[in-house]
């Protein structure tokens, strides 16, 4: 028994020292690369800014139209998201909640992302592993919307927006998500404009503004305070939507922080079933071509005439 408790132990121990020392030889190459100062922790390298990471840690928030939903909706959206030196696919989910006709509650999160970087992205993000490929999964979010104005005929309506992001995404080392928490506190405005007395082709107007605030690895400044705006239009018919909006927050770091993106996005307009196609163009800060296509499912809510916005 005490031979077969020796062999047990020496095995554990020259496995702890292998795997200590596979570990030192892969970094090496990281050490070297980046002119390690042999005390510093290499999360301390990592540069906190929408522009050095991937396309999910630090996204431009969704415009709100100044909307409540009325009816329960899971989406479920595939999407690929294209630069110059990260290829990335990955899967959205979201639900919405009616909570009441001036509250709603939203939960979205990307379950899994499949990704791959070349050197120079590599290197220029501070990532961990010579092989920057492999899989991630994304950070949890949560909000609310309520209404603070009602629309008339001369007056736009008003929300109000809360969001939270949770530190639970993975994969730091490849510089995929954060692993820190963030919040941003949005005002959102959008009228209606119909063009015949049934009300079945509209033009509506809106524009956020808000703040954005998220932790860093920064020595100096733990926390990256940005200003959030946005304008946008979309044009519903009585089968489908357009949609296009054009999207932003500013950093105070201003290097990497202060992305902005233009979308385009269409869609049915059914009552339990629609699709809609997303295309995101980075314009600053923010170098991906996105595309994506949604299933929306919707069900019950707290008016059941309510058309899906």
């Amino acid at each position: 028994m005490n031979s077969a408790k020796t062999l047990i132990l020496t095995i554990l121990t020259l496995a702890s020292i292998s795997l200590r020392a596979g570990d030192k030889e892969d970094y090496e190459w990281w050490n070297n690369q980046h002119n390690w100062d042999g005390c510093t922790h290499w999360t301390r390298y990592l540069n906190a800014s929408a522009a050095y990471w991937g396309p999910n840690a630090l996204p431009v928030p969704v415009m709100n139209e100044a909307l409540i939903s009325k009816q329960f909706s899971f989406e479920f959206r595939p999407e690929a998201h294209l630069s110059k030196g990260d290829k990335t696919f990955d899967l959205y989910t979201g639900l919405k909640i009616p909570l009441a006709e001036r509250v709603d509650f939203e939960v979205f999160i990307v379950p899994v992302e499949v990704f791959e970087m070349d050197t120079a992205t590599r290197n220029e993000r501070y990532v961990r592993h010579i092989d920057a490929s492999g899989m991630a999964g994304g950070d949890f979010w949560f909000g609310t919307n309520f209404t603070v104005l009602k629309e008339n005929k001369r007056r736009p309506q008003i929300t109000a927006s809360a969001y939270f992001k949770t530190a639970s995404g993975t994969g730091l080392d490849y510089a995929r998500y954060t692993d820190a928490p963030g919040y941003y506190l949005s005002f959102s405005a959008g009228k209606d404009f119909t063009f015949n007395k049934h009300n079945n082709r509209t033009l509506r107007l809106f524009a956020q503004s808000g703040f954005y605030a998220y932790q860093t690895w920064d020595f100096l400044h733990n926390q990256n305070d940005c200003v959030i705006y946005g304008i946008g239009a979309k044009y519903t018919l009585p089968a489908f939507w357009l949609r296009a909006a054009f999207a932003g927050y500013v950093g105070y770091f201003n290097k990497g922080d202060r992305p902005a993106v233009l979308r385009l996005q269409a869609g049915t307009r059914y009552k339990h079933m629609n699709f809609a196609l997303k295309y995101q163009a980075g314009v600053h800060d923010f170098k991906y071509h996105s595309i994506g296509l949604s299933l929306i499912l919707s069900f019950g809510g707290i008016d059941k005439n309510h058309d899906e916005k």
